[in-house]
Protein backbone atom coordinates (compact mmCIF):
# COMPACT_ATOMS: atom_id res chain seq x y z
CA UNK A 1 0.00 0.00 0.00
CA UNK A 2 1.04 3.07 -0.82
CA UNK A 3 1.69 5.58 2.15
CA UNK A 4 0.15 9.26 2.02
CA UNK A 5 1.16 12.42 3.68
CA UNK A 6 0.91 12.47 7.33
CA UNK A 7 1.01 8.77 8.00
CA UNK A 8 3.46 7.43 10.26
CA UNK A 9 5.59 4.23 8.56
CA UNK A 10 4.89 1.10 10.62
CA UNK A 11 8.32 1.02 11.49
CA UNK A 12 8.80 4.10 13.37
CA UNK A 13 5.52 3.76 15.07
CA UNK A 14 7.18 0.27 15.83
CA UNK A 15 10.42 1.77 17.12
CA UNK A 16 8.68 4.64 19.33
CA UNK A 17 6.73 1.71 21.05
CA UNK A 18 9.72 0.06 21.76
CA UNK A 19 11.24 3.21 23.24
CA UNK A 20 8.31 3.78 25.20
CA UNK A 21 8.66 0.76 27.12
CA UNK A 22 11.81 0.45 27.74
CA UNK A 23 11.45 4.16 29.44
CA UNK A 24 8.59 2.67 31.24
CA UNK A 25 10.64 -0.05 32.30
CA UNK A 26 13.37 2.43 33.59
CA UNK A 27 11.19 4.17 35.47
CA UNK A 28 9.51 1.34 36.99
CA UNK A 29 13.30 -0.24 37.71
CA UNK A 30 14.48 3.06 38.99
CA UNK A 31 11.29 2.94 41.29
CA UNK A 32 12.01 -0.81 42.58
CA UNK A 33 15.41 0.68 43.42
CA UNK A 34 14.52 3.55 45.22
CA UNK A 35 11.58 1.99 47.23
CA UNK A 36 13.92 -1.06 48.13
CA UNK A 37 16.33 1.39 49.46
CA UNK A 38 13.77 3.27 51.52
CA UNK A 39 12.15 -0.10 52.65
CA UNK A 40 15.70 -1.41 54.16
CA UNK A 41 16.64 1.94 55.54
CA UNK A 42 13.56 1.79 57.53
CA UNK A 43 14.12 -1.60 58.76
CA UNK A 44 17.61 -1.22 59.59
CA UNK A 45 16.33 1.35 61.92
CA UNK A 46 13.00 -0.63 63.25
CA UNK A 47 16.07 -2.75 64.29
CA UNK A 48 18.16 -0.51 65.93
CA UNK A 49 15.22 0.77 68.42
CA UNK A 50 14.27 -2.84 68.48
CA UNK A 51 17.43 -4.34 69.66
CA UNK A 52 17.80 -0.85 71.77
CA UNK A 53 14.30 -1.74 73.68
CA UNK A 54 15.50 -5.17 74.13
CA UNK A 55 18.96 -4.33 75.70
CA UNK A 56 17.09 -2.39 78.25
CA UNK A 57 14.84 -3.88 80.93
CA UNK A 58 12.63 -1.37 81.85
CA UNK A 59 11.19 -3.56 84.91
CA UNK A 60 15.26 -3.76 85.83
CA UNK A 61 15.56 -0.01 85.43
CA UNK A 62 12.66 1.54 86.75
CA UNK A 63 13.68 -1.15 90.34
CA UNK A 64 16.78 0.15 90.31
CA UNK A 65 15.49 3.91 90.56
CA UNK A 66 13.27 2.55 93.54
CA UNK A 67 16.13 0.62 95.04
CA UNK A 68 17.95 3.94 94.88
CA UNK A 69 17.71 5.36 98.13
CA UNK A 70 18.00 2.17 100.03
CA UNK A 71 21.20 1.47 98.21
CA UNK A 72 22.37 4.84 98.99
CA UNK A 73 21.19 4.21 102.90
CA UNK A 74 23.13 1.28 103.08
CA UNK A 75 26.19 2.45 101.93
CA UNK A 76 26.20 4.94 104.32
CA UNK A 77 25.57 2.58 106.97
CA UNK A 78 28.22 0.37 105.77
CA UNK A 79 30.57 3.83 105.73
CA UNK A 80 29.09 4.90 108.87
CA UNK A 81 30.23 1.00 110.13
CA UNK A 82 33.32 0.41 108.75
CA UNK A 83 35.11 2.15 111.87
CA UNK A 84 33.06 -0.33 114.42
CA UNK A 85 35.94 0.31 116.79
CA UNK A 86 34.43 4.06 117.12
CA UNK A 87 32.68 5.57 119.72
CA UNK A 88 30.36 8.31 119.81
CA UNK A 89 30.71 10.07 123.05
CA UNK A 90 27.49 12.39 122.90
CA UNK A 91 26.63 14.43 126.21
CA UNK A 92 22.53 15.93 126.96
CA UNK A 93 21.32 18.86 128.64
CA UNK A 94 23.81 21.10 128.91
CA UNK A 95 25.79 23.34 129.00
CA UNK A 96 25.57 23.16 132.65
CA UNK A 97 28.32 24.70 135.62
CA UNK A 98 30.90 21.54 135.05
CA UNK A 99 30.90 21.77 130.68
CA UNK A 100 33.54 23.88 131.28
CA UNK A 101 35.52 21.61 133.32
CA UNK A 102 34.28 18.45 130.62
CA UNK A 103 36.06 20.38 128.22
CA UNK A 104 39.17 20.30 129.84
CA UNK A 105 39.11 17.16 130.05
CA UNK A 106 37.93 16.06 126.39
CA UNK A 107 40.86 18.80 124.85
CA UNK A 108 43.46 17.34 127.65
CA UNK A 109 42.16 13.29 125.90
CA UNK A 110 42.59 14.93 122.64
CA UNK A 111 39.03 13.57 122.34
CA UNK A 112 35.89 15.20 120.40
CA UNK A 113 32.38 14.92 121.85
CA UNK A 114 28.62 15.88 120.73
CA UNK A 115 26.58 17.91 122.44
CA UNK A 116 22.87 18.18 122.76
CA UNK A 117 22.06 21.44 124.21
CA UNK A 118 19.00 23.44 125.75
CA UNK A 119 18.53 26.31 124.63
CA UNK A 120 17.76 28.35 127.82
CA UNK A 121 20.97 26.87 128.87
CA UNK A 122 23.23 27.95 126.25
CA UNK A 123 21.80 30.78 126.90
CA UNK A 124 22.93 31.01 130.34
CA UNK A 125 26.74 29.26 129.35
CA UNK A 126 27.38 31.13 126.30
CA UNK A 127 31.60 31.04 126.94
CA UNK A 128 31.24 27.17 126.95
CA UNK A 129 29.21 26.90 123.76
CA UNK A 130 31.75 29.14 121.93
CA UNK A 131 34.08 27.30 123.51
CA UNK A 132 32.66 23.44 122.38
CA UNK A 133 32.26 25.31 119.13
CA UNK A 134 35.81 26.94 118.38
CA UNK A 135 37.33 23.47 119.86
CA UNK A 136 36.04 21.77 117.32
CA UNK A 137 32.99 19.14 118.86
CA UNK A 138 30.01 18.82 117.30
CA UNK A 139 26.98 20.80 118.13
CA UNK A 140 23.00 19.68 118.74
CA UNK A 141 19.88 20.45 119.93
CA UNK A 142 17.82 19.25 122.87
CA UNK A 143 15.02 21.97 122.69
CA UNK A 144 13.76 24.42 125.21
CA UNK A 145 11.33 23.08 127.98
CA UNK A 146 12.78 19.02 128.33
CA UNK A 147 9.39 18.35 129.79
CA UNK A 148 7.81 15.33 128.61
CA UNK A 149 4.43 16.66 128.64
CA UNK A 150 5.35 20.00 126.76
CA UNK A 151 7.45 19.05 124.50
CA UNK A 152 5.62 16.46 122.94
CA UNK A 153 1.64 18.02 123.42
CA UNK A 154 0.98 18.70 119.62
CA UNK A 155 2.35 17.80 116.39
CA UNK A 156 4.89 20.88 115.78
CA UNK A 157 5.95 21.61 119.73
CA UNK A 158 8.87 19.40 118.89
CA UNK A 159 9.72 21.40 115.80
CA UNK A 160 9.04 24.64 117.54
CA UNK A 161 11.25 24.06 120.28
CA UNK A 162 14.17 22.92 118.02
CA UNK A 163 13.68 25.47 116.13
CA UNK A 164 13.55 27.86 118.87
CA UNK A 165 16.87 26.05 120.13
CA UNK A 166 18.72 26.43 116.77
CA UNK A 167 17.97 30.18 116.61
CA UNK A 168 19.58 30.39 119.59
CA UNK A 169 22.92 28.39 119.22
CA UNK A 170 23.00 30.20 115.77
CA UNK A 171 22.40 33.73 117.41
CA UNK A 172 25.83 32.97 120.27
CA UNK A 173 28.05 30.86 117.45
CA UNK A 174 26.78 31.80 113.98
CA UNK A 175 26.78 28.38 113.52
CA UNK A 176 23.47 26.51 112.43
CA UNK A 177 23.23 22.74 112.97
CA UNK A 178 20.64 20.13 112.15
CA UNK A 179 21.29 17.20 114.86
CA UNK A 180 18.80 17.19 117.59
CA UNK A 181 17.83 14.61 120.57
CA UNK A 182 14.19 14.53 121.69
CA UNK A 183 14.12 14.76 125.49
CA UNK A 184 14.08 10.88 126.67
CA UNK A 185 14.60 9.71 123.69
CA UNK A 186 12.31 9.63 120.81
CA UNK A 187 10.75 6.56 121.87
CA UNK A 188 7.67 6.05 122.81
CA UNK A 189 6.70 9.89 122.44
CA UNK A 190 7.80 11.03 119.22
CA UNK A 191 4.80 10.89 116.82
CA UNK A 192 4.62 9.74 112.99
CA UNK A 193 3.61 13.45 111.96
CA UNK A 194 6.11 14.96 114.31
CA UNK A 195 8.65 13.54 112.76
CA UNK A 196 7.69 14.39 109.62
CA UNK A 197 7.46 18.11 110.50
CA UNK A 198 10.86 17.50 112.07
CA UNK A 199 12.35 16.06 109.05
CA UNK A 200 10.62 18.92 106.79
CA UNK A 201 12.40 21.64 108.03
CA UNK A 202 15.81 19.08 108.02
CA UNK A 203 16.28 18.26 111.24
CA UNK A 204 17.88 14.67 111.83
CA UNK A 205 17.35 13.46 115.40
CA UNK A 206 19.34 10.91 117.39
CA UNK A 207 18.95 8.37 119.74
CA UNK A 208 21.65 6.24 121.03
CA UNK A 209 22.66 2.85 121.80
CA UNK A 210 24.50 2.53 124.96
CA UNK A 211 23.11 4.47 128.21
CA UNK A 212 25.64 4.90 130.47
CA UNK A 213 22.58 5.78 133.13
CA UNK A 214 25.26 8.44 134.33
CA UNK A 215 21.61 9.99 135.21
CA UNK A 216 20.76 7.13 138.01
CA UNK A 217 24.16 6.01 138.80
CA UNK A 218 25.39 9.48 140.01
CA UNK A 219 28.75 8.18 140.44
CA UNK A 220 31.92 6.43 138.31
CA UNK A 221 29.24 3.25 138.52
CA UNK A 222 28.60 4.51 134.90
CA UNK A 223 31.68 3.50 133.75
CA UNK A 224 30.85 -0.10 134.22
CA UNK A 225 27.83 -0.19 132.75
CA UNK A 226 28.80 1.32 129.21
CA UNK A 227 32.14 -0.85 129.12
CA UNK A 228 29.33 -3.79 129.69
CA UNK A 229 27.18 -2.63 127.15
CA UNK A 230 30.58 -1.91 124.34
CA UNK A 231 30.81 -6.15 125.40
CA UNK A 232 27.56 -7.12 124.56
CA UNK A 233 27.38 -5.30 121.08
CA UNK A 234 30.80 -6.42 119.93
CA UNK A 235 29.93 -10.13 121.01
CA UNK A 236 26.43 -9.51 118.84
CA UNK A 237 28.36 -8.17 115.90
CA UNK A 238 26.02 -5.69 115.59
CA UNK A 239 26.35 -3.14 112.89
CA UNK A 240 24.76 -0.42 114.57
CA UNK A 241 27.41 2.94 115.60
CA UNK A 242 28.62 2.74 119.31
CA UNK A 243 26.39 5.73 119.87
CA UNK A 244 27.15 6.57 123.88
CA UNK A 245 24.38 8.68 125.99
CA UNK A 246 25.66 10.73 128.82
CA UNK A 247 24.69 14.11 131.08
CA UNK A 248 26.40 17.54 131.51
CA UNK A 249 26.74 16.31 135.65
CA UNK A 250 29.28 16.41 137.97
CA UNK A 251 29.93 12.80 138.70
CA UNK A 252 30.04 12.13 134.82
CA UNK A 253 32.80 14.58 134.58
CA UNK A 254 34.61 12.82 137.90
CA UNK A 255 34.96 9.49 136.07
CA UNK A 256 35.17 10.69 132.18
CA UNK A 257 39.26 10.22 132.50
CA UNK A 258 38.45 6.80 133.21
CA UNK A 259 36.27 5.70 131.04
CA UNK A 260 38.09 7.56 127.93
CA UNK A 261 41.33 5.87 128.76
CA UNK A 262 39.40 2.67 128.94
CA UNK A 263 38.22 3.11 125.97
CA UNK A 264 41.47 4.24 124.30
CA UNK A 265 43.06 0.95 125.72
CA UNK A 266 40.72 -1.16 123.84
CA UNK A 267 41.59 -0.03 120.93
CA UNK A 268 38.30 2.31 120.13
CA UNK A 269 38.78 6.00 118.38
CA UNK A 270 36.54 8.75 118.90
CA UNK A 271 34.07 10.61 116.57
CA UNK A 272 31.34 12.94 116.77
CA UNK A 273 28.05 12.58 114.92
CA UNK A 274 27.29 14.62 111.53
CA UNK A 275 23.76 15.12 109.83
CA UNK A 276 25.24 13.32 106.73
CA UNK A 277 24.91 10.01 108.90
CA UNK A 278 22.46 7.62 109.21
CA UNK A 279 20.65 8.13 112.66
CA UNK A 280 20.08 5.87 115.18
CA UNK A 281 16.79 5.53 116.91
CA UNK A 282 15.79 3.10 119.59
Amino acid sequence: MRQTRGEASPSAVSLAFKFASLAVLCVLLLLMVILGYSNSSTKAKEVTVTTNGQLRDEKESLKLKNDSPDLLIKHLQTKQNMGDKTVYLTFDDGPSAVTTRLLDVLKSADVKATFFMLSPRMNEFKQAVKRAEKEGHALGLHGVTHNNRLFYQTPTSPLKEMQEARDTLQDITGYKTDLVRTPYGSKPSLTASQIRNLEKDGFVYWDWTIDSMDWKYRNSQYVTAVLQQLENMEHSSSSRPNVILMHDLPATVNALPVLINKLKEKGYSFGVLEDTMVPVHE
